[in-house]
């Protein structure tokens, strides 16, 4: 959340500037004109809890505190800071803390470093342009903050966020690093295995069979064209779903399989039946760590001729059983499981007497 409200506050201070650069003036007035346009009066609107109000004025504070000094979110100088977005970030701040839900609750912490520098860069305005409307509504928000007392004097300039305790100058950073660890994770996902290949070549299949009517509609709308006199410049043929009907059938080549033989021999590969085969043969190479073994054709079909049930279209969860139904158990098991099963029955027959 916070890195969203370092954006929202960065894109202001970029408006401002732009604006303030073309009518050379940064005004007070300009500032809310800016804010208005980018609807930032819905900065709180969101929340749900006091606990988020308090975290985004908390992240709003520490951006316009950081832009007023000349740095960055994180801390970092930021020699290119130009006089009108040092000026939006004292207007942040008085904006801000002036706004907040919570009336003057949170307050803008700031170390003594930090505090030199805003005192500084507000005397280095007065003594360069104390003409200028907009230096001497700095110098009045600035003092309004200090007479508010809206200023907490700390050792260190930032604080923990409350939300996982989130350490504002690591904001960027931690984003950064957890957005590549994002996109590593989706790249290892998205590997191209046997799986996947086989449904992505189902896609394009499935879009080179709805391709035929409309390459025929493509034909017969070319041939009206030709019917036209002296209109060959002005409506040329169109050929978007030929010339896409030609590069399925490229990569069907390419591939080794042919239109024809694929609608009368293969069977389509999004039958239950078949993902259902897929299913069992990833779970079997996952338990067992290898490929299972194909029986021959003959025998195939001698185990599948008594069977001639139904099978239920929505197949259970892989159970213990199945799974470890390949591997046999020691003879000696057996016979204390036989043994085990023989008491039992003994001790039923038993406990009816």
């Amino acid at each position: 959340m916070e890195l969203n409200v370092y954006d929202d506050c960065w894109l202001l201070v970029q408006r401002f500037n732009q604006t303030a650069n073309d009518e050379q003036s940064g005004v007070f007035e300009l500032f809310c004109r800016c804010w208005h346009e980018l609807q930032l009066q819905h900065l709180f609107s969101a929340q749900t809890n006091h606990i988020e109000i308090i975290a985004t004025t908390l992240a709003a504070l520490h951006a316009g505190k950081r832009m007023a000094c000349g740095r960055r979110t994180n801390g970092q100088p930021y020699p290119a800071a130009s006089r009108y977005q040092r000026i939006a970030g004292f207007y942040l701040m008085y904006v801000i803390y002036n706004k907040q839900p919570t009336h003057h609750f949170v307050k803008i912490e700031v170390s003594p470093a930090t505090w030199q520098s805003l005192c500084d860069y507000a005397l280095q305005l007065r003594r360069d342009s104390p003409e200028q409307k907009d230096t001497q509504q700095v110098s009045y928000f600035f003092w309004r903050l200090v007479q508010q007392q809206a200023f907490r004097f700390t050792a260190l300039d930032y604080c923990q966020g409350l939300d996982a305790l989130v350490h504002y100058d690591n904001v960027e950073s931690v984003a950064g690093v957890s957005k590549q660890k994002k996109s590593e994770l989706l790249l290892k996902q998205h590997r191209p295995n046997k799986v996947s290949l086989i449904y992505e070549l189902e896609d394009l299949r499935n879009l080179d069979l709805a391709s035929d009517p409309l390459c025929k509609l493509e034909t017969a709308y070319n041939r009206q064209k030709e019917q036209l006199l002296g209109q060959e410049q002005t409506l040329p043929p169109t050929r978007i779903f030929s010339h896409l009907q030609e590069v399925f059938s490229d990569i069907q080549n390419i591939l080794g399989q042919n239109k024809n033989q694929q609608n009368e021999d293969v069977q389509p590969t999004t039958s239950k039946n078949h993902q259902l085969e897929l299913r069992e043969r990833v779970r079997y190479k996952a338990m067992y760590g290898k490929e299972k073994e194909e029986l021959p054709k003959a025998e195939q079909e001698e185990e599948e001729e008594p069977e001639q049930e139904v099978q239920d279209p929505y197949q259970r969860r892989t159970s213990s059983a199945t799974i470890f139904l390949p591997q046999q158990l020691p003879k000696e098991v057996e016979r204390e499981y036989e043994m085990d099963d023989y008491t039992e029955d003994e001790e039923g027959e038993d406990s009816e007497e």
